[in-house]
């Protein structure tokens, strides 16, 4: 099995390549990861021009990489100067990453006429593979904004999936309205629904509704917390200075003491999720990869229990690029993956910025 996928050829299709990983990933087991890497990154580097154009700056021969440390990362900034597509194909539909009014440009992911559908399919899959089971045995609500009129916004297309996977009969993006969702919260414990709830929410956000509840201890005590889940995807960008993630769970803990908090890491440039169960430390699905390196080596040696600059393998980004330097500091553990928010002269940017006018 592990050596099944090393002759795809330049002449694979992307169906084909993705038809082939799926196949892997659907199977639900980590063997093979590294020959699926580098298989996708050979096939990629035969097919995706930007990433062409930039292993040749780097003087990298394809066929002399063998480790998937070895194999060089494209930084995300290249998303927003350029098409990074992996064959030939029309683009159909397209992500992009949320800006201030001083983002000079937006990263584009830009995905073929089966796109949605093959996201839709990963990000269910990789929420399967770390909580359990499929999205339908949750009920959902959201404080993000209405998905109407935002469908470039991949954590909204998520979770709007989400809910329609769960059966929901009406929109439960209620950002704001906080009195709308304080009452489908009640609707929810009321009727004969055995179902946990999650509630997924910007991280700013959800400090807006603590603070609209403090004054509401009777509508508190009437909601059973334990069974409810909240989880964070963002800072407090665009919106003043950015607490770190354990004084957020303090805030949240102090209004909501019997709440999970979890936390959910994506990027506008990734088809995949990684998720922190305890609010702290994310893990990912089998095939994706983080790996902490020194910032001023992009090629260096993972680090373990140490602070540098994260890269992601996302080989569920077939069509686009698997291999991505980010701008994130991180800091890889037995526990999971810590992120640590932009590294210095990042641009701001993320999921909280959707809703900042």
């Amino acid at each position: 099995m592990s050596h099944a996928f090393q002759d795809w050829g330049a002449g694979a299709s992307l169906a084909e390549v993705r038809s082939r990983l799926w196949s892997w990933m659907h199977e639900g087991t980590e063997e093979g990861f590294l020959d699926h890497a580098l298989a996708l990154f050979r096939w990629q580097a035969l097919h995706n021009a930007p990433y062409r154009a930039f292993l040749e700056a780097m003087r990298v021969r394809p066929e002399d990489i063998s480790s998937l440390e070895d194999i060089p990362f494209l930084p995300v900034e290249v998303f927003k100067s350029h098409d990074v597509k992996s064959g030939a194909w029309e683009p159909k539909d397209v992500f992009r990453s949320s800006g201030t009014t001083q983002t000079v440009s937006r990263a584009q992911h830009w995905m073929d006429d089966v796109g949605l559908a093959w996201y839709a399919q990963v990000s269910r899959l990789a929420w399967q593979a770390q909580w359990g089971g499929p999205v339908a045995d949750w009920a959902w609500l959201a404080l993000l904004p209405g998905y109407i009129g935002r469908e470039d916004a991949s954590l909204l297309t998520m979770v709007a999936d989400f809910m329609g996977q769960a059966g929901a009969l009406e929109e439960g993006m209620l950002m704001h309205d906080h009195g709308e969702l304080n009452a489908r919260v009640t609707r929810h414990f009321e009727g004969p629904q055995s179902r946990p709830l999650m509630l997924f929410g910007v991280t700013w956000a959800i400090l807006d509704w603590l603070d609209s509840l403090v004054n509401d201890r009777g509508w508190l005590d009437s909601v059973p917390w334990r069974h409810v889940t909240l989880i964070e995807t963002g800072g407090m960008k665009g919106r003043g200075i950015e607490p770190i993630r354990e004084e957020v769970h303090a805030r949240i803990k102090a209004v909501l003491p019997d709440i999970h908090v979890a936390s959910e890491y994506g990027m506008t440039e990734m088809m995949s999720q990684g998720y922190a169960k305890d609010g702290i430390h994310h893990t990912f699905p089998f095939w994706v990869r983080p790996l902490v390196r020194e910032p001023r080596d992009p090629r260096s040696s993972a680090l373990q229990n140490r602070v540098g600059r994260l890269d992601i393998v996302d080989l569920a980004n077939v069509h686009s690029c698997a291999f991505l330097a980010t701008g994130d500091a991180a800091n890889l553990t037995p526990k999971g993956l810590r992120l640590l928010g932009r590294q210095d002269h990042s641009e701001v940017r993320g999921c909280s910025l959707l809703a900042t006018p």
